[in-house]
């Protein structure tokens, strides 16, 4: 809440330089991108940026962060970067056409950014419900007058002009949390899917992890709750410390990776006592998609890597201990949680030997295959150049020919 209240704050302050955004005339060319409010070099936008460095060269590609970690780790990759609210990173924003982002216009510069278009590549297709139709209430009771009022005034709050997903189940729920029109919402694939071709064995091995010494690689990945606000207890009491034996006997390794915003308990005990259990946090593993190639099973609950995963055509079960306080107290979920499953759902660590036998044997494989119809089938490694040749003529660039 403390560092949401800091941003609305900043907004208030740079207000003065939102007029003169709007008289800049802007450059065509010239391409601003961000990820996560400024504060990671990750996601969609961090995949599509290395693209068009490299296949782009008519194209200015800066990216804009709020972190100085951030923007001396692009400048090492040998990338063009400045932070958003300085001088440089103003005068880039006052002329740039583009913003690429995954979540706002506060991932770069909201206030310059005005009179270029915002285009959201977002961070995922969502299950749980945001924008206009999650239940929020980040202000108590106030929350509904700051969301129909308040926050319209504040450039970062405003929403994205073009939007684009990664299948047409993302394209509709974005039309209903941003309330676009259809033509302002477009599926082309995700960039970071380019993840999958990344080294995911070396990945491992460089963190001590050696996928040879098991029979199978589980990640365990919930969401968040209560936007950030709520906990989980991963280890569901002694349910998972009960099933070690089960681990051992199959020898499979489980890792654990909660969300940035998710308070985890139980997990760091468990680590300690089996070398079956490693917590595969952010800080070890920055990227989960470059990951994934070495999973052969995903276990999660309401997070949007059940879409990405789907693209490995591998199986995914889902454990939802907490299902009816999310569905009814939480943000809430689009579709029908069980009807839309790529798997078998279960409650807690007990039933998942069961159903790890019932997936192996191939009770579930229709569902896979029709979620992956459904949510992947873009996934054909030609996304970036989709999404770049999109652009392009939102930016009044001439289309580039075949090489």
């Amino acid at each position: 809440m403390t560092a949401y209240l800091l941003r609305l704050l900043q907004q208030l302050l740079w207000l003065p330089l939102c007029p003169l955004a709007w008289l800049m005339p802007r450059d065509a060319s010239l391409w601003v991108f961000g990820a996560w409010y400024g504060r990671q070099y990750a996601d969609n936008a961090r995949y599509l940026y290395r693209h068009v460095c490299v296949h782009e060269p008519e194209v200015r590609a800066v990216w804009l962060a709020h972190d100085h970690e951030v923007v001396e780790q692009v400048r090492h990759e040998g990338g063009e970067a400045a932070l958003a609210y300085s001088l440089s990173g103003i005068l880039i924003s006052l002329r740039a056409r583009l913003f690429l982002v995954t979540h706002s216009a506060e991932d770069v510069n909201a206030h310059a950014s005005l009179g270029g278009l915002v285009i959201n590549l977002t961070h995922g297709t969502p299950l749980k419900r945001f924008g206009r139709d999650a239940r929020s209430r980040r202000f108590g009771s106030l929350t509904s007058l700051f969301d129909r009022y308040l926050r319209r005034a504040l450039p970062g709050k405003r929403g994205p002009d073009h939007v684009l997903v990664a299948s047409g189940v993302g394209r509709q729920r974005m039309m209903s949390a941003y309330g676009l029109p259809a033509e302002r919402v477009t599926a082309v694939g995700y960039p970071r899917w380019d993840a999958f071709r990344l080294d995911a064995t070396a990945l491992l091995r460089g963190e001590g992890i050696e996928p040879r010494d098991y029979n199978g690689i589980l990640l365990y990945a919930p969401t968040l709750r209560k936007q950030g606000r709520g906990g989980l207890d991963v280890a569901q009491g002694k349910r998972l410390e009960e099933l070690l034996p089960w681990l051992e006997r199959e020898g499979l390794l489980l890792l654990i990776r909660g969300h940035v915003a998710l308070k985890m308990t139980g997990v760091q005990a468990l680590t300690r006592r089996s070398q079956r259990i490693v917590e595969a946090s952010v800080d070890r593993f920055p990227d989960v998609n470059a990951l994934l190639p070495e999973v052969d099973v995903l276990i999660t609950d309401y997070s949007s890597l059940m879409f990405d995963y789907a693209c490995l055509k591998r199986p995914i079960i889902l454990m939802a201990p907490d299902l009816d306080d999310y569905l009814h107290r939480d943000v809430g979920i689009y579709g029908d949680y069980f009807d839309d499953a790529p798997g078998p759902v279960i409650a807690d660590w007990s039933q998942l030997p069961d159903t790890w036998a019932e997936v192996a044997e191939g009770h579930h494989d229709a569902r896979l295959a029709g979620f992956t119809a459904r949510h992947a089938a873009l996934n054909d490694g030609r996304v970036c150049e989709r999404m770049t040749s999109y652009l392009r003529a939102r930016s009044h660039l001439p289309a580039v020919g075949p090489t």
